[in-house]
């Protein structure tokens, strides 16, 4: 008799399976937990009055690479002082009880603030900084000075927390994710080839879906170069700079843009009859040397 096909050994290999699939984010689950487990006991040993902004913040901190926490940490932190210094600065500069003079302490906080969010991502959270030092109803009974220091305490707690369980729990590497990133550009690159080999009439709608998972696919490419670059700097990382290969494939990707409308536009009896061999074999053949690339970097 042929044995049964949900046999416990067969649903132990799909469980397996399906872990290993879910692994990376099951670990930045694990990570994320600890980092805001970590801080809210530093934060109630320290007796903080506003524990969960350190919480937050941690939470925000521990991103899926330690390129991206270093990034995030520094904008949470920069912004965050910066908007308290200066919330805290106009809070001493206009008293506001309500009325009129709290909308004109609120559009003196604000304004110049945004201004800034506008020309740097790294200022977003400067604005709300402000705003929470100026409105909130504990920064009017500890003072502007008190609360903007124990907001910029509690941020910086979050960040050193988040940041250090990046590092410490199951640490994952930019440079690692931006290889396996480019193996999967270079398979949908050698994907996109090939269907430009076979000199469709009409395209399949799975060909027509190719050039926008490319797109997607090179720009996750530069957040994880950039994120990679980062570890560089900071020296948390020795893997080669992840810019060349960033722009090879930039231009590959590029020089696909430029034959999938040569194909399109070309004369339709010249190309698939006179130039169809030809064209068939440089396509496989590219595609070929761009699959063994992709297996390569993975």
């Amino acid at each position: 008799m042929a044995p049964p096909t949900d046999s416990p050994t067969s649903r132990t290999e799909r469980l397996r399976r399906a872990l290993d699939r879910q692994r990376p984010r099951l670990t930045q689950a694990v990570r994320m937990t600890a980092a805001s487990l970590a801080t809210f006991g530093l934060a109630e040993s320290l007796d903080l009055p506003q524990a969960y902004w350190a919480v937050i913040t941690a939470l925000i901190v521990t991103q899926s690479s330690i390129g991206g926490s270093l990034k995030a940490a520094l904008d949470r932190f920069l912004g965050s002082v910066v908007g308290a210094c200066y919330g805290g600065a106009v809070a001493f500069a206009i008293p506001h009880h309500g009325g009129a003079s709290t909308f004109a302490a609120l559009f003196v906080a604000v304004a110049p603030l945004t201004v800034a969010a506008a020309v740097s991502a790294g200022f977003r959270i400067a604005p709300i900084t402000a705003i929470i030092v100026l409105l909130s109803t504990t920064g009017s009974t500890l003072g502007p000075l008190a609360f903007a220091l124990d907001r910029i305490f509690e941020i910086g707690l979050g960040c050193v927390v988040g940041l250090a369980v990046s590092l410490l729990v199951a640490p994952a590497r930019a440079a690692r994710a931006v290889t396996v990133q480019a193996a999967g550009l270079a398979r949908l690159l050698a994907d996109q080839l090939e269907a430009l080999a076979r000199l469709d009439i009409e395209e399949t709608p799975e060909a027509k879906a190719l050039p926008p998972a490319v797109r997607r696919s090179l720009g996750r490419l530069e957040t994880l170069a950039g994120e990679a670059a980062r570890e560089r700097r900071s020296r948390l990382s020795a893997a080669p700079d992840p810019d060349p290969l960033l722009r090879t494939l930039m231009r590959l990707r590029h020089d696909l843009v430029m034959l999938r409308r040569a194909v399109a536009e070309a004369d339709a009896d010249v190309l698939r009859v006179h130039l169809a061999e030809a064209w068939g074999n440089a396509a496989n053949t590219a595609a070929t040397r761009l699959r063994a690339l992709a297996e390569a970097l993975a």
